[in-house]
């Protein structure tokens, strides 16, 4: 293998843990200071964590199908 090839492919792991992590910790912020401004928790955290979620399986699926 060459080294380009196996830097890559670290660049592409390191992008798809940062781009989950940012998708749910970013949820996770957002639900919470909703949550603290209506004063509806846990409602909106949960919200915040299921909506992160989603976008960060649909930020996968988007760098997976890319490399195809």
């Amino acid at each position: 293998m060459s080294k380009d090839s196996e830097q890559s492919k670290l660049a592409l792991a390191l992008g798809v843990g940062t781009a989950i992590s940012s998708n749910i910790v970013g949820g996770i912020i957002v639900g919470y200071l909703l949550d603290r401004w209506f004063q509806t928790a846990p409602w909106m955290l949960v919200t915040g964590i299921c909506l992160g979620t989603v976008g960060a399986f649909i930020t996968l699926y988007r760098i997976m199908s890319r490399l195809n």
